[in-house]
Formats: C-alpha cells, structure tokens, sequence
C-alpha cells in the first residue's frame, strides 16, 4: 500500500521500474498446498517479468514462466504488496499468486533497493 502522505510532499518520487530477465533454475517443482508434487524438473530456463508501480493497486505484479512450454508446464504470477516509507525506502511486506514467492524474484528485487519485509 502506498503510504498517502508520502505521495503528497511535493519532492517525492516514487521507486518504479520494469525488470524483464531470464534465469536457468536449478530446480523446478509445482507443488500443491498439501505438498505433492504435480511436476518437477532440473535445470529449467525461466522468463520472469516483475514490476514496481506506485499506480498499480497493490504496488506492483510479478510472472515467471518456462520459456520450453511457454508457461505450460511451469507458471507463477500474481501481486507485489509494497509499501512507500516516508524516506523514500520501498519495501515488499506481502505477495499472492503462490504459495512461496521464488528466491529469484526477491533475489532481483532486492538488486533494486526493495527491502524484503516478509
């Protein structure tokens, strides 16, 4: 949630930015919430989007898909919950989409400046 006071001081602006990579993954699994896998794999090539935006509603969204299948085989996707400090400090205080966000994307995040505030 964007801190409102924060977005009216006038010298504010706000973190934003779009980072587009991909990453080869050691492992991969879609796994259920009762812990069985669906699908596992090695050595998986990803393509992983994920946004920052103060006009996004929740802050910000992420997605990550096998590049073999197009997302066929493996996907994650949903919304960054991040929240604005009065310092200009951004931090991520909450996710959706999955169960566990992916190391890799807060790993990119925090490449950033986003402080991971789990």
């Amino acid at each position: 949630m964007i801190h409102t006071n924060t977005l009216n001081h006038s010298n504010f602006n706000p973190m934003k930015f779009k980072l587009d990579f991909k990453t080869t993954l050691p492992h991969v699994a879609m796994t259920t919430a009762y812990d069985i896998d669906i699908d596992r794999a090695t050595g998986v090539e990803m393509d992983t989007t994920v946004e920052i935006d103060p006009n996004h509603g929740t802050g910000g969204w992420y997605e990550t898909y096998d590049l073999d299948t197009g997302g066929d085989r493996f996907y994650a996707g949903g919304i960054l919950e991040v929240y604005w400090d009065d310092n200009g400090d951004v931090r991520l205080t909450g996710y959706d989409g999955c169960f566990e966000l992916p190391e890799f994307i807060t790993d990119a995040l925090e490449s950033k400046g986003v402080i991971i505030d789990l």
